[in-house]
Order: C-alpha cells, then sequence, then structure tokens
C-alpha cells in the first residue's frame, strides 16, 4: 500500500489537487464491503504520511454516505462521486475497485479533480492477500453502510411491528418533485425508506434506507411528510402508529 500511496500522491502533487477524498472501494458484483473500506482506510493513512498532502478527513465522508445510504453501486462513478465531495468539501478524490485473485488482492483506483470531474490517472497495485482479507470481503455492506445482514434484519424488524395493524392507505399523496441537479442529471432512481406514521395518519420521520445522489434524498423525506394518510387500526379497531417501508421512484421520460 506504501508504494501505491506514493504513486497517487505524486499524482495529486503534479495536478496541484488539493483537498483529496479517499472513497471506499467497491468489490466484486459493485458490493461495498469491509475489505474495501480497510483498503481505502489503508491507503487513507499511507498518504497521510506525507504532510504536504491535504486529506479530506474520512469519517466525514462515512458519516455523509451512511446517513444518507449512498453506499450503492452507482456511487463509484464519476459524476456521483464527484456530488459527494461536493457535499463534504472535498476538491478530488480517489474511487476504484478490488478483486481478490489466488493469495492476491489486485485495487484499481482512480484520481479525478472536481468539479468537473476531470480523471487525472488510472492506477493498478497487486497486494498479498492475508489471512482476514477473505472474511472482510464477505462483510458486505449496505447502503447504511450497515453490516447487510443486521440491515435486512432492521427492515423486517420494522414490519414485524407494524403486524397485526392494517396498512395505512394514501389520501394524498403527490410525487415529491425533483431537484434542480437531478433535472440536469436525467437521474432516474428508486429510494426506498422508513416512514413512522402515527394515529392521524401523518408521517411524522422518515428514515432513508436506501438513497441516491443530487439532493433526491430531500425531496423524498419532505415530499413523504407532506403525504395525508388513512391511518392503521390496532386489533381493537383504533387507530395507531406504525412503521411503512415507502419506495419513491423519480424518472426522467425523453421523447422517442
Amino acid at each position: 500500500m506504501k508504494d501505491l500511496a506514493g504513486y497517487v500522491s505524486q499524482a495529486v502533487k503534479k495536478s496541484h489537487l488539493d483537498s483529496l477524498l479517499v472513497m471506499d472501494f467497491q468489490g466484486p458484483g459493485h458490493d461495498y464491503s469491509l475489505l474495501g473500506r480497510r483498503l481505502a482506510d489503508d491507503l487513507h493513512a499511507a498518504m497521510a504520511a506525507d504532510p504536504t498532502i491535504k486529506l479530506v478527513d474520512r469519517s466525514k465522508y462515512i458519516e455523509f454516505v451512511s446517513r444518507e445510504a449512498l453506499l450503492i453501486s452507482e456511487a463509484n462513478q464519476p459524476d456521483p462521486a464527484n456530488w459527494i465531495a461536493s457535499q463534504i468539501a472535498a476538491k478530488s478524490f480517489v474511487i476504484g475497485d478490488y478483486e481478490l485473485s489466488g493469495n492476491n488482492v489486485i485495487l484499481h483506483v482512480k484520481i479525478y479533480d472536481c468539479p468537473k470531474p476531470r480523471n487525472i490517472q488510472n492506477l493498478k497495485a497487486t497486494f498479498s492477500s492475508t489471512a482476514e482479507m477473505p472474511s472482510l470481503d464477505r462483510r458486505t455492506l449496505a447502503a447504511t453502510g450497515d453490516d447487510a445482514l443486521n440491515a435486512d434484519q432492521k427492515r423486517g424488524s420494522a414490519l414485524i411491528r407494524s403486524r397485526g395493524y392494517s396498512i395505512p392507505e394514501c389520501l394524498h399523496c403527490p410525487q415529491p418533485p425533483f431537484s434542480a441537479t437531478a433535472i440536469d442529471r436525467k437521474a432516474n432512481c428508486t429510494i426506498e425508506l422508513i416512514a413512522e406514521i402515527d394515529e392521524t395518519g401523518k408521517i411524522t420521520e422518515a428514515l432513508i434506507t436506501r438513497g441516491f445522489f443530487y439532493g433526491l434524498n430531500d425531496q423524498a423525506v419532505n415530499g413523504v411528510k407532506q403525504w395525508r394518510m388513512k391511518p392503521a387500526t390496532g386489533l381493537d379497531g383504533k387507530p395507531a402508529e406504525v412503521q411503512q417501508v415507502i419506495k419513491i421512484t423519480f424518472r426522467t421520460y425523453q421523447k422517442p
């Protein structure tokens, strides 16, 4: 990792890059895992040994993508990654992916400058795999950064807690509007959230469990909080507070 960090640092200096963010690396199948996070942490730490390289704290990145549930396959593409970088004041970034091959880990990294984004350099490095790396690779991460198994259990628990209750029905549920940036990017996505629906049919809280970029998370959350629903009823027939998984689909349609 030290040699790779040296090559990345050379590219950063040559191109006069500032505020570099190392993002989590994707694994095979475009999944995120604890191994991809460990490799990104190791590259960041190796580069931090050079005091002339200005790095963005990775904890800010992890906090943001976890809150916005952005660890999805598209996050490793230049434009979405550039948008993520802009949200935490990064002016350049590194994205990449890894693969396990025999006793080796092969890491491909791409360096970009903001705000275009502009590709600066692509690099490849091969490391000897340690005993723990295969198990870290199997520990995939959900969009929220949680262990994927725990995230599925959390999602399922929301449904279990509402079991035995009727399902809330939409009375007035308009489609949340696009953000200006999403319109410009012609974004298409489905955002998933867990909503708290109170006894009056109002959505009081909405937690993103699978998000998207360009401000569409805020549009989805703010939009559903304007919805009015027929509340769920409990076994006693009285209105009851429940949790409900809601999916909001944003689609741009182009003329044929």
